[in-house]
């Protein structure tokens, strides 16, 4: 017993010396298999299904960054997250590479022989995981904006009014900007097509930051945007289908889509509301279960599917199905469920929105970029607010109006990239990347001021108040 005793001590003397260098030893090995790993997923060539989680890690943590310097700036979250987009995006990182490898390596030589390769990394692509990501954010933004809303809060005349002067009026500043500087018929129609949108989720995100959604303003500036978007696809397929004539042939394909658009809107609505009185009105939130949450996914991304089959975009068919579902008596439990997914999958759509931004082409093109995003700010913000006011909306609130028809974000950036891919009669393509690059910076332009702009508007409307407030008092 004693020698045992006395092993037993022995044993637990080197266990006490050796495990703490063993413990330090396997951290140190853990964290150079952690690095090199990551240093293979950013200068190697990863299988696209392995490299999967290394892109959703990546934006994941982009996201967490955004919202720290959302506390150190003091600025909107949309803005910032923006901006983080165009700091990470393919074009920024082959641009300021060199210059990072540069002033890394000459830190590093002074402390060990490592240094970092030329080869820009590849961080995260414009396509694959981050736009399906993107999607769904955006597909999710709008569905949970729907579940707050009323048709008739969307769908009446002052909102048709202010959607359709905010169409009209950009598009054909648009195009005859575009044939006075000398520019194709083609590319003229383009440009009216992509001042025609509205970036709903962009203005919606910062309309909730702000917690003003339930203002009126805010329900106009909602209603005319998703009609905006819904005349914006229209103009997008009179571009598509130019008439060589305008008899009942030649403008076939145009009647066609408005009413496919009408049809899904009207149609997608009262069958909304008989799914809702048939089985949602049925269950509580007592006896609410996964299986119900499940169902009322694959009820929206039916009807984002639908929407975007159709011509129309995925977000109108996620509001559409948002807005059925705000009739039914599970509403509030449904969207206490979705917060999750809106925190996953919404910030990597701004992120995504900033990515698309050509630094290099902006430069060598700032002054076209610059004169469109005038008339693209002006024209919504005159056409917008001149049309809230004339229904009725006071000074202030149309401004606000105005302004929250500004974004253009990724309704102009898919005009615009459709335009780059199209052809002509004669091969070429209908835009070149030069005027591509143009539309894309106006959409980033015109989306990344807008958060600005409404938080120093609504902040001084709410000063406003408190004065006369204090004065009457």
């Amino acid at each position: 017993m004693g020698l045992r005793s006395k092993g037993i001590k022995q044993f637990r003397r080197v266990k006490t010396a050796v495990g703490p260098i063993v413990g330090s030893l396997v951290f140190i090995l853990a964290v150079v298999l952690f690095l090199s790993a990551i240093r293979a997923s950013l200068f190697s060539d990863i299988d696209e299904e392995t490299r999967i989680w290394f892109e959703i890690t990546f934006l994941l943590l982009a996201a967490v960054l955004a919202e720290l310097l959302v506390v150190y700036l003091r600025q909107p979250v949309v803005m910032v997250l923006l901006l983080v987009g165009v700091i990470i995006s393919p074009n920024a990182i082959d641009v300021f590479w060199p210059t990072i490898v540069d002033i890394i390596n000459i830190l590093l030589l002074t402390i060990t022989s490592f240094q970092l390769p030329l080869t820009p990394p590849h961080i995260v692509p414009l396509e694959g995981t981050v736009q399906v990501f993107a999607q769904l954010g955006a597909i999710i933004l709008l569905f949970k904006i729907g579940l707050h809303s009323e048709i008739k809060q969307i769908f009446n005349i002052r909102n048709f009014v202010v959607g359709l002067l905010g169409v009209v009026i950009p598009f054909v500043a648009g195009y005859y900007y575009a044939v006075w500087t000398g520019a194709s018929f083609a590319y003229a129609l383009f440009l009216g097509a992509a001042l025609t949108a509205t970036s709903v989720g962009v203005t919606v995100a910062v309309l909730q930051e702000l917690g003003v959604m339930q203002k009126e303003y805010a329900k106009i500036i909602l209603g005319a945007a998703v009609i905006d978007d819904i005349l914006a696809l229209l103009a997008l397929s009179f571009v598509r289908n130019i008439p060589s004539s305008f008899d009942a042939a030649a403008l076939l394909p145009l009647i066609t889509t408005l009413a496919i658009a009408l049809l899904f809107l009207i149609g997608g609505i009262q069958i909304g509301l008989f799914v809702v009185r048939k089985y949602f009105n049925k269950i509580t939130e007592e006896n609410f279960s996964n299986r119900t949450f499940l169902v009322a996914l694959a009820f929206l991304l039916m009807y984002a599917y639908v929407a975007e089959v159709i011509g129309l975009s995925a977000i109108v068919g996620a509001f559409i199905a948002g807005v059925t579902l705000n009739y039914s008596k599970i509403v509030h439990k449904i969207n206490e469920l979705m917060a999750p997914l809106e925190m996953l999958f919404t910030p990597i759509f701004f992120i995504s929105l900033g990515m698309f931004v050509d630094i290099t082409a902006v430069g060598e093109f700032w002054l076209p970029i610059l004169i469109i995003s005038v008339i693209a700010v002006a024209t919504k913000f005159i056409g917008g607010g001149l049309a809230a006011k004339f229904m009725g909306v006071s000074t202030k609130d149309s401004m606000i109006v105005g302004v929250g028809l500004v974004p253009r974000g990724e309704i102009a950036l898919i005009i615009g990239l459709y335009g780059l891919t199209a052809t002509t009669a004669s091969g070429e393509p209908v835009l070149t990347v030069a005027q591509y690059t143009v539309i894309s910076a106006m959409a980033f332009i015109t989306t990344i001021i807008v958060p600005v702009m409404l938080q120093k508007i609504i902040a001084s409307k709410k000063e406003v108040r408190a004065t006369a407030w204090n004065a009457g008092t």
